[in-house]
């Protein structure tokens, strides 16, 4: 496939060519970073052919990578065919949330034991960046989820757990292309990725009230799920 067809793939055209570190530890991380923000539609095909050419490298390490990701379940898999995202259904999305709700609320008051008074500092920053995105004319959806993700994670990493932190990617990994059934003609829409919720977690880390920092991240965690939910009825109806 030439270069102008696979830059028109969802997801593809966004992966950047690999650089200086090892190609299977790249190519792993790029993919599984779009796949956390939704870079692929439920049920796109990954054909290693595709993601070669975009990433600039042989099959070998982007076929160990696609691996990685069928082990963890980020990728289904069936015999002689290409690996390719799961197709959502409502009691995975609930299955899904409730344990979000519960791994990252928990690293949250564990964030809470553990801050020096910067979380909140470097929180303001990241969410300010997120108003100044969403008030752009054309926002780029792409910098709006990368800024959303590193809110997120900034106060994961803050519970100094990493086993903690792995589990909450990997159930961000098996709800990202969830994001895509928000959109209309493949492109997301803005007014299905509000973040109010950002400023009361804020404020619940300032104030240490670990009540309200549970509160406000399972308010924000669910702001889309009946949207999801909407949409995935309607394409199992049609």
């Amino acid at each position: 496939m030439t270069k102008s067809l696979v830059s028109d793939i969802p997801g593809i055209s966004s992966l950047k060519r690999s650089n200086s570190v090892s190609d299977l530890d790249y190519i792993f991380g790029e993919l599984k970073q779009s796949i956390m923000m939704g870079g692929f539609l439920p049920g796109q095909k990954l054909k290693l052919a595709d993601l070669a050419d975009a990433f600039g490298t042989s099959h070998m390490p982007v076929r160990e990578a696609l691996n990685r990701l069928v082990m963890v379940k980020a990728l289904e898999t069936a015999p002689r065919r290409s690996p390719s995202i799961p197709n959502p259904n409502p009691k995975q999305l609930k299955d899904i949330l409730s344990l979000r709700i519960d791994l990252e609320c928990k690293a949250g008051c564990m964030a809470l034991d553990n801050d020096d008074g910067t979380l909140a500092k470097g929180l303001r920053k990241l969410n300010a960046k997120m108003d100044a995105e969403a008030a752009n004319r054309v926002p780029n959806i792409r910098r709006y989820l990368e800024l959303n993700q590193k809110f997120h994670f900034e106060i994961y990493s803050y519970s100094n757990n990493d086993v903690l932190y792995d589990l909450i990617e990997l159930l961000w990994m098996r709800y990202g292309p969830l994001l895509n059934l928000l959109s209309s003609d493949g492109v997301l829409s803005f007014s299905h990725l509000p973040h109010p919720w950002h400023k009361k977690i804020i404020e619940a880390i300032e104030n240490q009230d670990k009540t309200a920092l549970t509160r406000s991240i399972s308010n924000d965690l669910n702001a889309a799920r009946t949207l999801i939910e909407q949409k995935i009825q309607g394409g199992r109806s049609e």
